[in-house]
């Protein structure tokens, strides 16, 4: 907690958003808080291993890579959403119209994903589904609907949020292959928008979980796991835009003057 920074913007709106809200929760836990002028900080980069990668750098449609929303990170491994298929330095390489009708395509496609991700980490990639190429509504950034703590060696996915994304069971198999505990969740028990996305505080033993206040079965499936939580009284119940992850990112407090050239 010493050597960990986190920044904080302000959402979706500067009132509503609940900047204020996340930012005099965190303080009261004693970590530091850094207030940036943008909406969604965890858009701009990934912290792992010490390492910035930051997104916008690959043409149009930015660094899948470095978009932390299409990010979640395990010790030793990556979970990449298959939202990649969409940016350009993966869309190149790829029959697009074919992702969606062939499912073996789509499978065999994913090595690129995975090949192309090891450029950006030193790490095991698993391409995690949205729902988008299994012919269903999607979300595109599985922050929204996953959840994954890794000291604690578990991975929870919203069946509600996620829809269609876990058809299949590539989290099931994602969870065997990394040995994590697979939990089935119900967001809409909760009546939140998108309770997993819950900003995840690494800790040598156990994760602590920034989480909405209202979302009281999931804090209660967090705290029979052993899980600490800090809840925000976030001002908007179910506006329907990111919450907690989305708004916030970490970074080491030695790096707090490169900081801000992520926001300009």
């Amino acid at each position: 907690m010493k050597n960990l920074g986190i920044a904080v913007g302000y959402g979706f709106d500067f009132k509503l958003g609940g900047q204020e809200k996340i930012c005099s929760a965190l303080k009261n836990r004693g970590y530091s808080v850094k207030k940036v002028n943008e909406a969604w900080p965890r858009d701009k980069y990934v912290f792992f291993k010490d390492k910035y990668v930051l997104a916008g750098e690959e043409g149009a449609f930015g660094n899948v890579f470095g978009e932390g929303g299409n990010i979640q990170t395990g010790k030793g491994f990556v979970l990449v959403s298959d939202n990649a298929f969409y940016f350009n330095n993966i869309k190149s390489k790829v029959d697009f119209d074919k992702l969606k009708r062939d499912k073996s395509y789509y499978n065999s496609a994913k090595e690129i994903i995975i090949k192309e991700g090891k450029k950006s980490y030193n790490a095991r990639i698993h391409v995690a589904p949205t729902g988008d190429f299994q012919g269903n509504v999607a979300q595109g950034h599985i922050d929204l609907f996953t959840l994954l703590l890794p000291n604690k060696k578990i991975l929870i996915f919203d069946k509600h949020f996620g829809k269609s994304a876990n058809l299949d069971r590539d989290y099931n198999a994602i969870a065997e292959k990394e040995c994590l505990e697979f939990i089935e969740y119900d967001g809409s028990k909760d009546g939140v928008w998108y309770p997993l996305n819950s900003l995840i505080l690494p800790n040598e033993e156990s994760e602590v979980i920034v989480m909405d206040s209202k979302a009281k079965f999931l804090q209660k499936l967090l705290n029979k796991k052993g899980v600490e939580t800090i809840l925000v009284d976030m001002p908007q119940r179910n506006y329907p835009a990111g919450k907690i992850n989305c708004q916030t990112n970490i970074f080491s407090l030695k790096d707090v003057g490169e900081i801000d050239k992520f926001f300009n």
